[in-house]
């Protein structure tokens, strides 16, 4: 099916840039002639990590998160810094956690918030892991960490203990797959 854009860009220019966000401002008209403005966020692409032990346990992160300044429990995950998705998920996970999986499978993409950036997020489902990475110091806060029955992640998403939309999609992914292993 084609179908036709609803706008069109007729200039486009940068109102910011960091190494990690460029936001772009772009003067548009609709099909019907209509002008207007559209800004957006161009980043890398990013990732989440669900790690599942032997119980069907997964592993989450008690972040705070300077933007929103709150606290919840979060998917490991970060940006994909230029790299393969997958080698930034096995990269991400180790520096957060020290974690090392042996099995990985991509659980599905998705846009990050397509009506306002252009990042894609990539889950991926890590399996057979160890505690022998290396964790990087960092700058992001991080306090306790553990495993999560799938009841118990429910709960937390019921009761606003997880608050972050991007870990949001990787459990569902998770639990989509979890649904197609027993089916």
């Amino acid at each position: 099916m084609n179908e036709i854009p609803s706008k069109t860009p007729t200039s486009s220019r940068v109102v910011y840039q960091n190494p990690w966000i460029t936001i772009h401002e772009d003067q548009t008209i609709t099909p019907d002639g209509q002008t207007g403005i559209y800004g957006y966020m161009r980043s890398r692409d990013s990732v989440m990590v669900t790690v599942l032990d032997e119980d069907n346990r997964v592993f989450l992160l008690r972040a705070f998160r300077y933007p929103s300044n709150s606290w919840g429990w979060e998917l490991p995950g970060g940006g994909g810094d230029g790299e393969q998705l997958l080698d930034a998920s096995k990269r991400e996970l180790e520096e957060e956690t020290g974690i090392r999986a042996d099995s990985w499978e991509l659980l599905g993409t998705d846009y990050v918030c397509n009506g306002l950036m252009t990042e894609r997020m990539a889950t991926y489902l890590a399996r057979g892991h160890r505690t022998d990475g290396e964790r990087e110091i960092s700058d992001e806060t991080f306090a306790g960490e553990r495993f999560f029955t799938l009841d118990e992640v429910d709960e937390l998403i019921l009761n606003g203990g997880i608050n972050d939309c991007q870990t949001m999609t990787g459990l569902h992914h998770l639990k989509v797959w979890l649904k197609h292993q027993t089916a």
